[in-house]
């Protein structure tokens, strides 16, 4: 538990427990909080706005709603009912985060060779089993690797058959091992597991294998993209309306991407989605934070990852069932339209509206919440006194910055955001011990976040069942992230971030040492580490926040997750092409950054039950 000076109390409540478990920046509208006390410090008091005692003014900026929310009820029926559904867009959303693993899935495949039909396709008939035949004539081998992927024997079939055979291919011997070898330029594709997928239908193999991993890195990048615009524009016209704009919006985007006839148009359609995923999930996520007493949003923001990892479960059901690409895809997108219903069950945050100047709105949200709470609100005068104090502390905000000469153009104003937020940027790494803090939590969240998602699609290198490889994936998230909540607090951040990294390191840099042909073995290890790493993932975000001062803690935050993403968007090319050359070397190279990111961890100070840093020079002063 966290030691907090009195002053910083409500503020520093927000800051930790507001924390988003994913990496996702979010940017919610701060107001001064003012909390209506009584002198003796209760908060259930008559309330009297003409008695300076009972406003005490805080750093914080929501305090008179937080006050009115109280009385409403702040975690009863309403907000868990909220909770549930506006967290539902997370298991749509993991499901189109991850079905890559299935679009994007490469079958066995095989050279087309000019002059024959090996692969044993329909076209043939009886012919059939003699194109296999054929192949095994005309396709080199390797004891390791099977048939050959991207080369084929430089042979002149057509003259070869033209001039008649009558003994079956069978009967030859291949070709001596210097036989010149062609590049492919079409290939065959074994259906057994998918009947199509993105790989087979673009020929994503090959020389064009980075095609395929930039299915997953579209999907990534519009996620980062997404966290940075769709926080401001729910700010500007409200969260309510844009889950409802998102959800329809990527319903339909969902459906057309089943339709594409080209790879560059799906991908762009991946990025909108994911766009508009990167929507949902911030949202839905700052509405429950603003709707929910502080002291449930520790546990609101765990069980997040609950409803994500739900959707990864689900996903290997559906791709089971439906083994065609845009079979699936167009499923998913129907499935997707179950949360344009958030148009009639989702509320806004009465929160977000009194911050508009909408107090009526906020009032009625307000008494909704407590008719289904089962309290009885004040007279409205007295709420809409609660709710009006948030935008008129905003008011005189403002006009004390255009009195002190901060008032000018629009040009000016963005300017100075602009240079603002420059100086905070320079503040993470202009002072030693600030720069090595941060540095640090820039590599910690970039290996986090790399390794997440590099052992979720990791299931080809170690030739896993696509299908159970995803399943237990999904599994893994909710446990993983509660489990390691209490000896984060009994044992310190320090030891349970540097233990869980080392975990997980440990364990893919065992799967060196073990042969490809052991699966389950290796399956067992990457889902070992797959729930070390999704403890850290969830968890850094405390970390973050208690290493970091107050002025520039949400642009560190910020920082951090930006780079992560970065991470997310290269992974899919280690995934891919080093797994291509040796399938230990993705997991070797993660386990070696799991390691060494537990290593660094050691170098940073222990934060639990220790008093929140105020300013730089605070952080300074600290040995470490």
């Amino acid at each position: 538990m966290l030691v907090l000076r009195k002053e910083e109390e409500e503020e520093v409540m927000k800051e930790v427990e507001d924390r988003v478990p994913t990496l996702y920046t979010v940017q919610v509208r701060q107001t001064p909080r003012d909390p209506l006390t009584s002198p003796s410090g209760d908060s259930s008091a008559p309330l009297d706005q003409e008695d300076p005692n009972r406003f005490k003014a805080s750093k914080d900026t929501d305090g008179c709603f937080d006050e009115a929310l109280r009385l409403a009820g702040n975690w009863g029926f309403w907000q868990k009912k909220v909770f549930v559904i506006a967290h539902m867009s997370q298991v749509f959303c993991a499901i189109h985060a991850v079905s890559a693993a299935f679009l994007s899935f490469t079958p066995e495949h095989w050279c087309r060779v000019p002059g024959l039909n090996v692969g044993g396709e329909d076209e043939r008939g009886d012919q059939a089993k003699e194109d296999d035949e054929w192949r095994n004539y005309s396709i080199p081998w390797d004891d390791t690797d099977g048939f050959a992927r991207c080369h084929y024997y430089d042979v002149n079939y057509t003259s070869l058959l033209g001039g008649g055979v009558e003994e079956p291919a069978s009967m030859w011997l291949p070709p001596p091992a210097n036989t010149t070898t062609a590049a492919c330029d079409s290939w065959v594709f074994d259906q057994s597991v998918f009947q199509s997928t993105l790989v087979s239908e673009f020929s994503l193999v090959c020389d064009r294998r980075w095609m395929m991993a930039t299915v997953q890195a579209s999907y990534m990048s519009g996620l980062l993209v997404g966290s940075l615009v769709m926080g401001q524009l729910s700010d500007r016209f409200g969260r309510r309306t844009m889950c409802v704009v998102c959800a329809a919006a990527v319903a339909v985007v969902g459906i057309s991407a089943a339709f594409v006839e080209t790879y560059v148009q799906f991908l762009a359609l991946r990025f909108i989605i994911a766009l508009l995923c990167a929507g949902l999930m911030v949202i839905s996520f700052v509405l429950v934070m603003e709707v929910v007493k502080p002291e449930a949003r520790t546990m609101t923001g765990m069980a997040y990852a609950g409803f994500f990892g739900m959707g990864i479960t689900l996903l290997p059901g559906l791709a089971y069932l439906i083994r065609s690409w845009r079979k699936l895809e167009f499923t998913i997108g129907i499935l997707s339209t179950l949360l344009i219903s958030y148009y009639w069950l989702l509320p806004e945050s009465p929160r977000w509206l009194a911050s508009q100047r909408r107090h009526q709105e906020a009032l009625k949200i307000l008494k909704e919440i407590a008719r289904t709470n089962g309290r009885t609100l004040p007279p409205d005068a007295e709420v809409l006194k609660l709710i009006s104090r948030v935008h008129d502390t905003q008011k005189a905000e403002e006009a004390n910055a255009g009195s002190s000469g901060q008032e000018g153009s629009r040009l000016s104003r963005v300017l100075r955001v602009i240079t603002s937020t420059v100086n905070d940027q320079v503040t993470l790494v202009r002072t030693p011990v600030m720069r090595r803090r941060c540095l640090i939590s820039f590599f910690l969240w970039f290996v986090a976040a790399s390794v997440y998602y590099g052992l979720i699609f990791s299931g080809a290198n170690i030739k896993a069942d696509p299908f159970l490889m995803i399943f237990s994936s999904g599994v893994v998230e909710l446990p993983s992230a509660i489990l390691f909540v209490f000896p984060l607090d009994k044992y310190g951040r320090r030891p349970t971030m540097t233990g869980l990294f080392v975990a997980c390191g440990t364990c893919l840099l065992v799967i060196l040492a073990v042969p490809r042909d052991l699966i389950y073995v290796n399956f067992f290890l990457v889902n070992l580490g797959k729930f070390f790493t999704t403890a850290v993932f969830q968890l850094q975000y405390l970390f973050m926040v208690e290493l970091m001062p107050t002025k520039v803690r949400n642009v560190a935050v910020g920082t951090c997750s930006m780079i992560a993403r970065i991470g997310c968007v290269i992974t899919p090319y280690v995934v891919t092409l080093l797994g291509d050359v040796h399938y230990a070397l993705p997991s070797t190279l993660f386990g070696i950054l799991s390691v060494t990111a537990g290593l660094l961890t050691l170098l940073l100070p222990e934060t639990n039950h220790t008093l929140l840093p105020a300013t730089v020079e605070e952080v300074e002063d600290k040995p470490k």
